[in-house]
Parts: C-alpha cells; sequence; structure tokens
C-alpha cells in the first residue's frame, strides 16, 4: 500500500504558488513591452525590382509653376523610399537608388497624401492607376472632392475596380489643379505599388493579433500599404487615443516623413 507523505503538501503548494506568480509576472511584462514597442517600418526585400525606366524616386509634389499658393510642406505621398538593393547590408552611401515604392495585400489598396492647401483653392484633384503596360486600371482618373484641408487624406481604390494583379508593379500617380484657366502642369506625386502574398507564418500571427498588433506585423513584414491604413483607420474610430497618435508618429518617423508626422487626418475625401 502507497504511503501518501502529506507534509511535501506545502511544498507543492508553494511551487504552484510560485509558478502561478513568475507567469502572470511574464503576462503582464509582455503586455506592458507591447503597448510600450515603438512601430517601425523595416525596409523588405524585393523579389522583383522595378524597372529603372520611369521609377519615381522622389515623394514631394512636382510640376507646379505658381498656381498653387506656396505653403510651408509640400504636398507629401505617405510611401517610404525602398533602395533598389535588396539587401539593405550591401548599400553603398551615395550610390543607392531609392524608390517611391510600398507593398500591400490589398486587391484594393488605400494611399495617403499630406495635402497643403485649402480646398477652397483647389480646382481638381484626380488619381490615376497605370499597370506595367502602361494601362489605366480604371476607365478615366478617379476625381477626389477635398475637404477640410491642410490635412493628410486617404484615397481608396473602388472596389468596383480592376483588382491588383499579384506581383505587379503598379505605377499612380495624385494630381492637383490649383488653377483651371491654366495650361501648366498639375502639381503631382508619384509612386509604384506592388500587391503581395503574405507568408503562412505572417497570415497566422496576423489571424490571432489585435488591430494594432497588426500595424506592428504588417510594419515589420515590409508591407507598408496595409500598417499605415490599418492604423489610419484606428485612429479615424479613436481620435481621443494618444497611444495610437503615438504609434503614427512613430511609424511616420520610420520612414523619414517627420514633417508631416503632426498633420491631422482630414475627415474626407470623397472619389
Amino acid at each position: 500500500m502507497t504511503k501518501i507523505n502529506f507534509l511535501s503538501l506545502p511544498k507543492a503548494l508553494v511551487l504552484i504558488t510560485t509558478f502561478l506568480l513568475v507567469n502572470v509576472t511574464q503576462l503582464s511584462a509582455q503586455s506592458q513591452q507591447s503597448n510600450t514597442t515603438k512601430i517601425r517600418f523595416v525596409q523588405p526585400t524585393l523579389e522583383k525590382q522595378p524597372e529603372n525606366r520611369g521609377a519615381p524616386t522622389d515623394r514631394i509634389g512636382a510640376g507646379t509653376r505658381g498656381d498653387c499658393p506656396a505653403v510651408t510642406k509640400p504636398l507629401t505621398a505617405l510611401v517610404p523610399l525602398v533602395s533598389k538593393t535588396a539587401n539593405q547590408k550591401q548599400v553603398t552611401r551615395g550610390t543607392t537608388t531609392q524608390y517611391v515604392l510600398s507593398l500591400t495585400t490589398d486587391e484594393h489598396p488605400t494611399f495617403w497624401f499630406y495635402v497643403p492647401y485649402v480646398s477652397k483653392n483647389i480646382n481638381s484633384v484626380k488619381f490615376v492607376l497605370l499597370d506595367e503596360k502602361n494601362n489605366s486600371l480604371t476607365k478615366e482618373p478617379i476625381p477626389i472632392t477635398l475637404s477640410n484641408t491642410p490635412g493628410v487624406i486617404e484615397v481608396n481604390v473602388p472596389a468596383t475596380e480592376k483588382p491588383l494583379e499579384i506581383g505587379q508593379y503598379y505605377h499612380w500617380y495624385f494630381l492637383i489643379d490649383c488653377n483651371p484657366q491654366s495650361r501648366s502642369e498639375d502639381t503631382a506625386v508619384e509612386g509604384l505599388v506592388q500587391r503581395i502574398v503574405p507568408t503562412d507564418e505572417l497570415t497566422r500571427r496576423l489571424h490571432t493579433a489585435t488591430p494594432r498588433q497588426k500595424v506592428a506585423l504588417y510594419a515589420q513584414a515590409g508591407i507598408w500599404q496595409d500598417a499605415l491604413t490599418t492604423l489610419g483607420e484606428l485612429r479615424a474610430s479613436q481620435r481621443q487615443d494618444a497611444t495610437l497618435a503615438t504609434d503614427w508618429k512613430d511609424l511616420l518617423e520610420s520612414v523619414g516623413l517627420e514633417n508631416i508626422s503632426t498633420e491631422a487626418i482630414a475627415p474626407c475625401c470623397r472619389l
């Protein structure tokens, strides 16, 4: 007959209590770390390099000849500058080509811009999206009605338009005309976007992540469009959340957009 040593029970209770306390402490620390870790963009490794010809290298507005009012901050696309070099360790100062380029997993992605002009001073705004053969994905340029600018705006590609194909680079243009009587060029920004398939590991982690955690996961994976849009939509629904405002600032600063990081998101726009 087996004898039960009741004297060992107190020791067992102490061990169980200690185990539970350690795990609770670790979970609390992980939760706190999750809430305090900065959200930063990590440049992706490009499986397919964009062609040099016509690839945009500047995310600042160009083409103006005085038609739009003078501003302290220019029209800016909220897009990272991604080096052509696939491996960042190979980057040599002064010899690296950088593209205005972003990745997305969305068939109809959302684009973000800082518009420095008051809406009453703008005649028209258009968004154009071309495939690699220079064919437009839309029957005509998408017209946009602005309000509550200056500020950061979002432009959604309508779900009624053709979806982005996986792996192809698309060339987009965001154009502003401030003077209907002038024949000068529009003020414009342009860039490239590529739709990709997320890895199985990223998909698994996204499935159980909170919306804020998804922002960090997308940013770490180099999927800029999804990270920025997820965070932008969170901010739109929780405008008083200081943590989300800090996340937005951290994310933009991680790609060199410090001058835009504190600009308000304008509650617009209509396509």
